[in-house]
């Protein structure tokens, strides 16, 4: 056998293991691409045919927008990582999936290394519901006091979304000292608003309630999330108190005001009235705001006056006042009002939303920053946003 025919017949052997993964990359950024049929570059779910865990994942900051650049980088990146993790027997799999069970730490394995971590404690149950579950990713306390927390609520419009999401970026904050909980709440198709924002205020009162049990302290507990998630954290941070000392319920009688809020991609208002009014385009017309709450927007001059008191009291910025928690805005867009005129999308994430809330708290003397990218320096910078959120926190809590 000559040396170049025993070369092409290894080469032959060797190219299964070595390119399906790259040809899959490969295949899924063409489907992707074939799924932006209006070239805007971008897709939500509702445009992409793959798998909807794959969106998920790409979409790190939930915000239910695939950027197809930054969604392609992401996905070469997961695929190469997976190709260079060693392979483990199935038989060591852990397959755990009840309530509260605890997971022991695997020494030597800390920070970004380990991209998408199980929680400590999984599907706990704060309510009936079968998404009333949030999972809870502990951090690692030297003195073993009570640490504060950080709440993360997932995004996808009120119509979709996992808290899974969140475990991309849990150990920024377990790293630091920050105890971690991602939950879920129900969706629109479920029930129509208020269902989720009651949701999310029971979710924080059963977290103090147990306090106790996963050593979080209950008086610095801070609440963020990525696009409706940012919405649900904002107006938990912004209403009034929905402690009742009356209830039955022992868990009522806990406290939803929070420390801090950190916002991706937020919206301020779900009143359409309110986004015609301050977002240029098409996006008060969105079909999450109608199956939000239960109306069609060819109807909308005969909304009862009732649905309109439940979408004016689920706006964030109606709530809003002087004693309200620091706020951190994060946009991954200009704050060029055109680019919301060319897509209903870029609309609803438009950093016009929280500029506004900015006026108010200028006015009010209260800490309030906004990011939007503006250039490579601004983007580079959103991508280290966990970096500049951790400091936020630990500044807030008062662990520095």
């Amino acid at each position: 056998m000559t040396t170049r025919l025993a070369t092409a017949i290894l080469g032959a052997l060797l190219l299964p293991s070595v390119l399906p993964a790259q040809n899959e990359t490969a295949r899924f950024i063409t489907r992707m691409k074939n799924d932006d049929a209006n070239g805007d570059g971008k897709l939500t779910q509702a445009e992409f045919t793959g798998p909807d865990r794959l969106f998920q994942q790409l979409d790190g900051d939930g915000d239910g927008v695939l950027v197809l650049t930054e969604a392609a980088e992401k996905l070469k990146e997961r695929r190469t990582r997976v190709g260079n993790m060693p392979r483990q027997a199935a038989g060591n799999a852990d397959n755990r999936t009840q309530p509260d069970e605890s997971r022991p730490r695997a020494p030597g394995i800390r920070g970004r290394a380990r991209a998408q971590v199980k929680p400590d404690f999984q599907n706990v149950r704060y309510g009936e519901h079968e998404r009333h579950v949030f999972d809870i990713y502990q951090a690692d306390t030297e003195n073993k006091e009570p640490a504060p927390c950080m709440i993360w609520i997932h995004g996808g419009g009120f119509r979709r979304g996992d808290k899974s999401e969140g475990s991309l970026f849990s150990t920024f904050f377990t790293n630091n000292g920050i105890h971690y909980v991602t939950l879920n709440y129900r969706l629109s198709h479920q029930a129509i608003a208020p269902a989720c924002f009651q949701d999310c205020a029971r979710a924080v009162q059963f977290i103090r309630r147990n306090a106790d049990k996963w050593n979080i302290d209950k008086s610095r507990i801070a609440v963020g999330g990525g696009s409706a998630g940012a919405g649900l954290a904002q107006w938990l941070g912004f209403s009034e108190d929905h402690a009742d000392p009356s209830a039955a319920d022992p868990v009522m009688h806990e406290s939803t005001r929070v420390s801090a809020l950190v916002l991706l991609n937020a919206q301020t208002s779900y009143d359409f009235r309110w986004i015609k009014q301050h977002i240029p385009g098409d996006a008060w017309q969105g079909d999450g705001l109608q199956e939000l709450f239960g109306y069609t927007i060819e109807d909308a001059d005969e909304i009862a006056a009732a649905k309109y008191r439940v979408i004016e009291d689920c706006s964030p910025i109606n709530h809003f006042s002087a004693d309200d928690p620091p706020i951190l805005f994060f946009y991954r867009r200009s704050k060029d009002p055109k680019i919301a005129e060319q897509n209903a999308m870029d609309g609803i994430h438009h950093p016009l939303f929280g500029l506004e809330l900015k006026k108010l708290a200028d006015k009010l003397e209260l800490p309030c920053e906004v990011f939007t990218v503006e250039n490579r320096e601004d983007l580079a910078f959103y991508n280290r946003r966990w970096d500049y959120t951790v400091s936020f926190l630990k500044k807030q809590f008062q662990m520095e």
